[in-house]
């Protein structure tokens, strides 16, 4: 049935014995170790060959909540997908459990039945693209095609986590959601997602545009959140996905109105979007393009500052010249790599 294996991690032999027949007669491999310590140990050899683990709580040596502790913190390379299984199910345990790394739980005894469709549910989860993997593809899509966009998406992917981060300790931010400044990070590798779409002899074309190649090249936005439209309607309560639309349609958008392709102005512009349209130009005025040189931190400045009542949210603005060195610092350490 499955060939990824399962590890029980049990002190006591009887119920633990139950699991692995059990498991076994359902046509999965399963180990059992006696205590965390050689849960640990067995990670520490070989961190791939288990991706499902049952764990007690109450155990010798290290207990099940060092356990779940030490395998999320010290195994960043996988994600093995933990369940609690134990005889504490008062609220405090099982919070405990799910705030160290546990996935679910399970309180003893419990049923054959219920077992396998745990481990059923957990290799489905298994089975999804994990985030990390996810927000790679289109970096490395771009990548293939043109070097100086993929070391922007980074770029921009970084300066806007700072700039958003700065944003909120100036306490400019009201009501963000908690995990806004991760998401934004997220969200800014894809700003650029659209360029996929469009053809080589525009992306990487050695002089200017002309009037229809610049309209082609605009259309990045639209392509790109048509993209992520789809996702979103299936998944609108998705935080993540939210951000990510308001990034790549509307990260060309300018605070006069001026910008594309929906010529939002102001506020009607997402926050987001206005963090990620000063790194972006920021980044983009700063490095080497096929069709010209990178800008020195100072000329950037300038250029941006000449722009900045028609094209940037003015708080956010000083804000980012309030650390206007601090990225430039990073640009050049950046550039050394």
């Amino acid at each position: 049935m499955s060939e990824v294996r399962i590890l029980v991690v049990e002190d006591d032999e009887v119920f633990a014995k139950y699991v692995c027949e059990t498991l076994s007669n359902a046509g999965y491999k399963a180990q059992w170790v006696n205590n965390g310590q050689e849960a640990l140990d067995i990670f520490s050899e070989d961190e791939h060959v288990y991706r499902v683990l049952f764990v007690d709580l109450m155990m010798p040596k290290i207990d099940g909540f060092q356990l779940i502790q030490k395998i999320r913190s010290n195994f960043k390379n996988v994600y093995p997908y933990i369940v609690v299984l134990s005889s504490l199910s008062n609220d405090e345990a099982i919070v405990r459990a799910i705030n160290l790394g546990a996935d679910d739980f399970l309180v003893k005894p419990v049923s054959q039945q219920k077992l396998i469709s745990y481990v059923k549910s957990a290799f489905r989860k298994l089975q999804l693209i994990t985030l990390d993997v996810l927000i790679e593809l289109p970096v490395k899509m771009i990548e293939l095609r043109d070097k100086h966009t993929s070391d922007h998406v980074r770029n921009v992917s970084l300066f806007s986590t700072l700039l958003a981060r700065a944003y909120v300790e100036e306490g400019k931010a009201q009501e963000l959601h908690d995990s806004f400044v991760e998401d934004l990070g997220i969200a800014a590798l894809f700003h650029d997602v659209g360029k996929i779409l469009i053809p080589e002899s525009i992306l990487q074309k050695p002089g200017l545009l002309t009037a229809e190649e610049y309209e082609i090249m605009k259309s990045h936005t639209t392509r790109g959140s048509e993209i992520l439209k789809s996702a979103l309607k299936t998944h609108p309560e998705n935080h993540l996905l939210s951000v990510c639309y308001d990034v790549v349609r509307y990260h060309h958008e300018k605070w006069d109105g001026s910008g594309y392709p929906d010529g939002l102005k102001g506020e009607q512009i997402p926050l987001a979007a206005r963090i990620v349209a000063i790194a972006d130009v920021f980044d983009a005025l700063t490095s080497d393009r096929h069709y010209r040189d990178a800008f020195s931190s100072e000329e950037a400045l300038k250029i941006m500052q000449t722009e900045e009542k028609e094209h940037f949210d003015p708080d956010l603005f000083s804000v980012f010249l309030e650390y206007v060195r601090f990225f430039e610092n990073i640009k050049k350490l950046r550039c050394t790599k």
